[in-house]
């Protein structure tokens, strides 16, 4: 059996998406752009770590 990566990364992405989106409403009707993209950024990358694993950990800069 082999998995197909590619479909479970989208469905991690698609998934914090929606939970990232909905965290940043939580507490206030009228979040920051950036608060949004924040909330939206931790919830992809933990969703994408519930499925998978990293050989090495390295922090990265993302250029913004």
């Amino acid at each position: 059996m082999k998995v197909k990566e590619y479909t479970v990364l989208v469905d991690c992405i698609e998934r914090g998406v929606k939970y990232g989106m909905n965290r940043a409403y939580k507490y206030s009707e009228t979040p920051t752009r950036a608060y949004i993209e924040e909330q939206i950024a931790d919830a992809v990358l933990l969703e994408i770590s519930e499925y998978f694993t990293f050989d090495n950990e390295t922090t990265m800069e993302i250029d913004q």
